[in-house]
């Protein structure tokens, strides 16, 4: 009797010592159920509650999938692009240049420089129509750089508003894309070691936002005033064009006032004497 209980004993020990262990490491169809019961509950939940719609089925799942941080990354993403696609079209879309005096019409041009040496330092004013048939006649602007392969310069406009002028630099990429540039031009007058000293700044118009002046334009896209600061040197050479008009400015000390046309009137400049300024 003791024997047959040890042998007894001693088949009882083995299957519960792997019993324990059997239970991480078992056979194929062990591991699945248990696969199943972990993550996907109990065997049989699915009869006792039964089959959920296949629609909630697929907005729980694209739910889990985009969750609410991925959805606004998408928005923010979406935003960005429209933006930045938005700003693209605007900068290669051309101004109308049709609006500006003088710049496509075939009138005849007043002779600037000499009426400014007629005037001998008094106050002198221009008409819009006036400043853009001179230039048309004596101004030739000339691309420089890689991009005088596919550009060449097509013309020069000054568009004149209330306190401020619009100098607009039309360019032909190919055989008909226009590409415009423009900078926006205020000057005021200061007096350093009691001379009047003309100086210039690339804003006017209504700021682009806050206190960012609003320098210019790249199509109908308004840029700030310190980006529109790398055209100085184009702006350097333009005034290096008119060496007589620029001595005479600066010898009687001229300052440009602009003003809107009204009534009927044109937009004109004015240009008033230190004197009376």
């Amino acid at each position: 009797m003791p024997g047959s209980n040890n042998r007894k004993r001693t088949k009882q020990r083995p299957e519960e010592d792997t019993s324990i262990w059997g239970f991480l490491f078992s056979n194929e169809e062990q591991s699945v159920d248990v696969t199943k019961s972990a993550f996907f509950g109990q065997p049989g939940e699915e009869e006792e509650t039964g089959t959920q719609p296949e629609h909630q089925n697929f907005l729980s799942d694209l739910w889990r999938r985009f969750n609410f941080w991925s959805i606004l990354a998408v928005i923010v993403f979406l935003s960005f692009t429209a933006v930045l696609v938005s700003a693209v079209i605007r900068m290669w879309t051309p101004q109308n240049m049709r609006d500006i005096a003088g710049y496509s019409d075939n009138g005849s041009a007043r002779d600037i420089a000499a009426l400014l040496r007629n005037a001998n330092g008094r106050e002198i004013s221009f008409t819009e129509a006036e400043l853009n048939r001179y230039l048309k006649e004596t101004c030739r602007i000339r691309q420089t750089g890689i991009f005088s392969i596919i550009t060449h310069g097509h013309g020069v406009g000054l568009r004149i508003h209330d306190g401020y002028a619009e100098l607009v630099i039309d360019r032909m990429i190919g055989a008909n894309i226009h590409q415009t540039t423009s900078v926006n031009l205020t000057f005021r007058q200061e007096t350093e070691h009691g001379r009047p000293v003309l100086k210039v700044e690339y804003k006017g118009a209504a700021p682009l936002s806050g206190n960012v002046p609003h320098g210019g334009n790249i199509g109908q896209f308004g840029i700030p005033d310190r980006h529109v600061s790398m055209l100085t040197p184009a702006l350097r050479t333009l005034i290096d064009c008119y060496p007589e008009i620029a001595s005479l400015i600066e010898e009687h000390g001229y300052c440009p006032y602009f003003s809107k046309g009204q009534n009927g009137n044109e937009n004109r400049v004015r240009l008033v004497p230190y004197q009376n300024s």
